[in-house]
This record gives C-alpha cells, sequence and structure tokens, in this order.
C-alpha cells in the first residue's frame, strides 16, 4: 500500500475537525436560545441579505402570484447550485411570454443593496396542500384528519407534559376560541382510547397546537431510528444550508433529507416563518418534528409545495411555536 501523503492527512483531520466544532456550535446554539428568541438567525456576514430581503418585501409581495420570500440556494434542475439566492414563492411559474401577455411584470434576475448583488430564484410551490390522512397516529376523537404526534414538551406556564403537532389535524383553526369545547384526541397507540384535549393551538402565522395529556410523563421525547431529542435551536443562514436533518412520521416512518431554504415566509399560507426542505413524506405526517444531527429539533411538519421535479416539504419553526405556545423542549 501506498504511503498517504502528509497534506491529504491533515485534509482529514482538518474536517473532522471542522464537523466537531461545527457540532459544538449547534449545541451551544440549541443551549443559548430563549422563548421569544427569533425563529431564524443570519450569519453577520450575510446580514445584508436579510435586509434586502426585508427591503424588498413588500414589492415583491405585491406581485399576483407571489405567495412568500426566502433566503436559500440557486436551484437548477431540481438540484441546488450552490449560489446564494433571494427565493421567491409563486404559485405557478410562467414564461416571459405569458407574464407579458397577461400584463404581469417579470420578477428580477437581481437585486442590489448597500453595494452587494443577490440573485433571484423563483420556485413554483403553491398551493401548500397540508399533509393529513385518515389511519395516522393522532386524530380527533370525533373523527377527520389525521397526523402525527411530533414532540412531548413541558407548558412553560403550567408546568406539565403536553403534546406537540399541526393545528389543521385539529377540528378548528383556533383554540381558545369563545365557546368552543376543547376537542379530544385519540391514543396513538394500536387500539388505544382517548388520551389528550387540545389545551392551545392557531392556524394564524403559524400551524401548531399543544395537547395537554390525560396521563402525565416526564417531558422527554424519544422518536424511533432518531432518539432522544436534545433540546431546540433556531434556523440558521447560511449555516443550515444542505444541513442534512431526519424525521419520523406516523405513515412515512424515518426519513432523511436536506435543508433547500433555511429561512423563509410564506404569508399566502399564514405562515410568518417557514423551513423548506427536501424530504420524503405523506398524508398523515403533519406534525412530525424535523431534527438536525445534533439531536436539536427544528420544526413540525406542516404540508408540501412545489412540482414534480422540485417537492419540497414545509416546516414552521420550532423555536417560534414553542414561543407561540409556551412550551420548552428539556436538554437535559
Amino acid at each position: 500500500m501506498s504511503k498517504v501523503p502528509s497534506a491529504v492527512l491533515r485534509a482529514v483531520a482538518e474536517i473532522s475537525a471542522a464537523q466537531k466544532r461545527l457540532s459544538d456550535a449547534r449545541r451551544t446554539l440549541g443551549r443559548l436560545t430563549k422563548p421569544g428568541h427569533p425563529p431564524h438567525l443570519v450569519d453577520p456576514a450575510w446580514a445584508w441579505a436579510a435586509e434586502l430581503m426585508e427591503a424588498r418585501r413588500d414589492r415583491l409581495l405585491s406581485q399576483p402570484g407571489v405567495m412568500g420570500l426566502g433566503l436559500g440556494f440557486r436551484l437548477r434542475g431540481g438540484a441546488q447550485t450552490g449560489r446564494a439566492c433571494l427565493t421567491v414563492f409563486v404559485r405557478q411559474k410562467h414564461s416571459p411570454e405569458e407574464l407579458d401577455a397577461q400584463g404581469i411584470p417579470a420578477l428580477p434576475k437581481s437585486l442590489r443593496f448597500s453595494g452587494h448583488r443577490l440573485e433571484v430564484d423563483v420556485v413554483e410551490l403553491g398551493p401548500i396542500v397540508r399533509q393529513v390522512d385518515a389511519g395516522a397516529s393522532l386524530g380527533p376523537a370525533s373523527g377527520g384528519d389525521r397526523g402525527t404526534l411530533g414532540a412531548l414538551a413541558r407548558d412553560v406556564q403550567v408546568g406539565d407534559t403536553v403534546a406537540l403537532t399541526a393545528m389543521h389535524v385539529t377540528p378548528v383553526q383556533e383554540f381558545p376560541a369563545g365557546d368552543v369545547p376543547a376537542p379530544q384526541f385519540v391514543s396513538p397507540m394500536p387500539g388505544g382510547g382517548l388520551f389528550a384535549t387540545l389545551r392551545q393551538g392557531t392556524m394564524s402565522g403559524i400551524d401548531a397546537a399543544k395537547l395537554a395529556l390525560d396521563v402525565q410523563q416526564p417531558a422527554i421525547t424519544v422518536l424511533p431510528s432518531i432518539g432522544r431529542l436534545n433540546g431546540s435551536r433556531p434556523l440558521t443562514f447560511p449555516g443550515d444550508q444542505g444541513t442534512m436533518v431526519r424525521m419520523f412520521g406516523a405513515v412515512s416512518g424515518f426519513q432523511t433529507g436536506s435543508i433547500v431554504n433555511p429561512i423563509a415566509s410564506i404569508p399566502a399560507e399564514d405562515l410568518d416563518a417557514a423551513t423548506l426542505v427536501s424530504i420524503s413524506t405523506q398524508g398523515g405526517d403533519s406534525g412530525a418534528a424535523l431534527v438536525d444531527p445534533q439531536g436539536l429539533l427544528l420544526g413540525f411538519l406542516v404540508g408540501v409545495g412545489g412540482t414534480q421535479l422540485n417537492s419540497l416539504r414545509v416546516f414552521t419553526p420550532a423555536s417560534l411555536v414553542l414561543s407561540r405556545l409556551g412550551c420548552e423542549i428539556p436538554s437535559s
């Protein structure tokens, strides 16, 4: 066997050291994150890109068919090119000729801000199909849409353990709401009976619900094939671009994928913040937890959008859900 050059061995050592630094940094971010912190964080070197998106937000969203905006890397044929861009999500892509015939101005190919230039990538996304189906692991006792119990958390105000899932698997869009009785939920276990009651949830800005458990247990989540959640953290750009993530859905089971747009908002679907991921899901997976390699919770599955070539799963960020619902994921 020929001797491996020392420069090659140094490169191998540098990869190992970089991976450890990345892992340590994510754990530190999770430890330092507090309720109310932003769901998305941008590397200071890329702050200008976030400022550009905010400065052009209203103008871009006012164009017909535009659903939302995000920061990510440019896609070509469904694959990432490695070039940072401002992603504009539209309900349907049209050719310049079709736009001209309808009297709709074409979106710019790039934007400039504070001496910087950022490419614009137009991605067909909508409408988003909320992923629910009959026969999954969690659903209202009265019947109807079902989804996945994403994670157990601690209700900060009450102090007990609650279950988190997507709000659209419940029979209501907002709770508490007037005199509407609290919906009850059947156990995700085969043959199980009632196990929880809706305590709070909303589809305004997020799509998430917390359920009060009939039988209390520690707020510890151990996901099949993934393991225990070690807390939660915000998404970062560009640090989370392309990050390998894991999910366990009630229908799809264990799945892996990668983050396509760490930072996005889709006002057309009433999502103040979102993360778009390339991962396989099915109806009945709604509410499933998105987890990073360090076991930190990143988000909860809302639905699927995009084209057959570029099918993207939409997650609502965990840090925003936890803040809005007054919950926390134990870190130890």
